[in-house]
């Protein structure tokens, strides 16, 4: 008796406390502004009904409301609360206290496993201290030559369309972005393309269509629903490809190191990711699956940002057409019209920097930031309770009236001056912000400048930006409208 009579006191007590907490988190949300259309039961969950396209629409809508409502507003789903912020003092502190991804992001797991991405705080901590030096200058530099290599071949598969009118490159592009990223990722050979083969490309092809698909079905979300479903058994295939594929890579570079040494040689054409895994592997600080992990993510976070980066920079090219001549006149003043890209040239083309980066302002491939509110979080007006999720807005933080009043314009010379940007560090997140930012910014910004001289040195690129149509698939993509025409430069 006296243990039911215990046992029934600690459940009044875990009852009391839960409730006390409940009634915390909903006077806390209740004292934020809550975004329009919110209905009983189910909040704003309905707005996640019409696609990619659909979703972006009310991202974008949710986020005017947020600025209109002094930076940040509330949506809801049945009882949960998650808060969209656009403001930039208030979205690094969410990015430097809430470091936990979101569950969106943990839909990734299946192909990624723990790699940075996903990895849960105390992992990714240790592993990014690790993984910094492996994305040092010395190493980028290390790949100059396969970005100068991929370009060129960019360029001459491009040559095809030359004069034949508007097309979409969007192929092309993550074709070639894929290799580049797998061979830097991988040491495969810059002549040695049949491991990145057709079925490999198309198993990454399906695992981005698979993820985003989830995305955009709310009642796919949970795992118990999803694993019994086709798009699952899809994913699964998908993975087998992929992950068969690091592996045997994994295997053959260490025997090719263990071989090399016994010969008292060396093995590397140039220094791969997955030469300084191993060597951190040697040392004890990773396993075999971790290395796959890490390879994994690198893949899947580098090949398809870099590639829709480049879409978006050549609409906007072709789009002002005088942006685009300063490039080519930049490009022919540092390299003239057929040297390769060198470390040095890439420090001097400072206009052609200054076009990327406003490029990824207007339109950031990567525009919302999705985080776990694990403890109270005190913002500038609010105080978001914990067991909540914020969503940092970088779509609307670069859009904020602080970028002055062409804030709204294609305008690469804003770059040029930086007394004239934000002083705010909260404003410009293209590669995320916080300590949890993107490890690959350098990599991402050599890669779309590399291309980029290729392109425009050879092509005149004409597009019309004003009919990009915008969707949210995992990344901002285009639905239509980025067509582009290329011309032969005489």
């Amino acid at each position: 008796m006296l243990y039911v009579v215990l046992g029934a006191l600690l459940a009044s007590c875990i009852m009391a406390l839960y409730v006390v907490q409940k009634r915390r988190y909903f006077q806390l949300a209740a004292l934020v502004p809550t975004f329009e259309g919110r209905l009983p039961i189910v909040g704003h969950a309905y707005k996640l009904i019409g696609g990619s396209d659909r979703f972006w629409e009310n991202a974008q809508q949710a986020t005017i409301a947020a600025e209109k409502a002094g930076g940040v507003i509330s949506i809801w789903a049945g009882p949960t609360v998650t808060f969209i912020i656009n403001d930039p003092d208030d979205a690094m502190t969410a990015l430097n206290s809430c470091l936990e991804k979101n569950f969106i992001y943990k839909m990734g797991a299946s192909w990624v496993g723990e790699g940075l991405i996903t990895a849960d705080v105390p992992k990714w901590k240790r592993n990014r201290k690790l993984l910094n030096p492996t994305f040092s200058q010395h190493v980028l530099d290390g790949f100059l030559a396969i970005f100068n290599r991929q370009a060129a071949l960019l360029a001459q598969d491009l040559e095809a369309e030359a004069s034949t009118g508007p097309f979409d490159p969007t192929e092309y592009l993550t074709e070639r972005t894929l290799e580049s990223v797998c061979q830097t990722a991988m040491g495969i050979s810059l002549d040695d393309r049949s491991v990145i083969d057709t079925k490999y490309k198309k198993a990454v092809e399906t695992a981005f269509d698979v993820l985003a698909q989830r995305l955009a079905s709310f009642w796919l979300h949970p795992d118990f629903i999803y694993r019994f479903t086709a798009m699952k058994q899809k994913e699964d295939d998908a993975m087998a490809t992929l992950h068969n594929m690091s592996r045997s890579v994994l295997y053959k570079r260490r025997k090719e190191r263990q071989e090399a040494r016994l010969a008292n040689t060396s093995s590397r054409r140039f220094i791969a990711f997955l030469d300084l895994l191993l060597d951190l592997a040697e040392e004890g600080s990773f396993t075999d699956d971790q290395i796959q992990q890490e390879l994994d993510t690198l893949i899947a976070a580098g090949h398809d940002t870099s590639a829709r980066a480049l879409i978006s920079t050549l609409v906007l090219a072709g789009t002002h057409l005088d942006v685009q001549e300063k490039i080519y006149e930049e490009i022919m003043a540092v390299l003239g019209s057929s040297a390769d890209l060198s470390k040095e040239d890439m420090a001097k083309l400072v206009y052609t920097e200054a076009v990327v980066k406003e490029v990824l302002r207007i339109s950031p491939v990567t525009p919302i930031i999705a985080r776990d509110i694990e403890k109270e979080l005190k913002l500038k007006n609010y105080t978001l309770p914990a067991g909540s999720g914020c969503i940092v807005s970088l779509w609307g933080i670069h859009r904020l009236p602080i970028w002055g009043s062409d804030r709204m314009e294609f305008k690469p010379e804003r770059w040029l001056d930086p007394s004239k940007l934000p002083q705010n560090p909260g404003c410009y997140g293209a590669f995320s912000l916080g300590r949890r930012n993107c490890i690959g910014k350098n990599y991402a910004l050599m890669s779309i400048k590399t291309n980029l001289v290729h392109l425009v040195r050879k092509f005149r690129i004409t597009a019309d930006y004003s009919k990009v149509k915008r969707k949210y698939d995992l990344l901002l993509k285009y639905v239509e409208g980025h067509h582009i025409c290329l011309e032969l430069r005489n």
